[in-house]
């Protein structure tokens, strides 16, 4: 089933084409890396597949509904089943790291109780193994330690879709392998995934779509799909 659907989409800043004339589906339960050199659109693509910005042309679905014509309600059920994790972790700095995590609780969860809360927060920071006090504020910590704190969040909803703009950027090597083991039990659970990263151990890690862009187009797509069919076809002749 494709949940995702970006047809003829295309995307201008200022004058300047980003994105030109996409088109890609994106089934339910599946892993999708976004590839690129830097500069060749992939980030954008993954914000416009997120309705974090809007298109200048052509569509985007989820679930058959175009994500920026949707009603308020329908908008917030989406972010409720789908977080986003931005490459420079965009952590509220008026904030602390509670409150940085309580916000989406807050916002999804209205009735949850503060102890529910409280027992969310405790358990996430204890996946992504963040020790420090949750008072301080993000400029307190690392950058390794925001991009943890920015992985807990978007995964404090238990969402069931994850878009990760290069989640392994600026983190030591067990920080990754903690990141990579988490989403391998995330996908696991036949979540879905699409992301953006220029790290061939993390794209190494997972049997995913890869979809290379250059110059705002996507150039190559690598499906599984595909891989399967020929694989199954080699059988056939054994």
């Amino acid at each position: 089933m494709s949940i995702f659907k970006m047809i003829n989409v295309c995307f201008e800043d200022n004058g300047q084409k980003i994105i030109n004339n996409i088109s890609h589906y994106i089934e339910q339960s599946t892993v999708t890396a976004f590839l690129g050199k830097p500069g060749s659109g992939k980030s954008t693509a993954l914000k416009l597949l997120a309705g974090l910005i809007t298109p200048t042309s052509g569509s985007i679905t989820f679930e058959d509904k175009d994500i920026h014509s949707m009603t308020h309600k329908q908008n917030e059920a989406f972010r409720k089943r789908a977080s986003f994790m931005f490459q420079d972790s965009a952590l509220w700095a008026n904030q602390d790291i509670y409150h940085n995590l309580e916000l989406p609780l807050l916002l999804h969860f209205p009735d949850m109780s503060a102890a529910e809360r409280k027992d969310r927060i405790k358990k996430i920071t204890e996946i992504v193994e963040f020790h420090k006090p949750l008072i301080i504020r993000p400029a307190s910590l690392s950058i390794g330690e925001q991009k943890k704190i920015s992985f807990a969040r978007a995964l404090i909803c238990e969402p069931e879709i994850l878009f990760l703009d290069e989640p392994t950027e600026s983190i030591d090597e067990k920080t990754e392998d903690l990141f990579i083991s988490i989403l391998k039990d995330f996908i696991s659970q036949n979540k879905t995934v699409i992301y953006v990263s220029h790290d061939n151990y993390l794209i190494n890690s997972f049997l995913c779509d890869k979809i290379y862009f250059e110059d705002g187009e996507i150039k190559e797509k690598i499906l599984l799909d595909d891989i399967n069919q020929i694989d199954d076809y080699y059988e056939g002749d054994l």
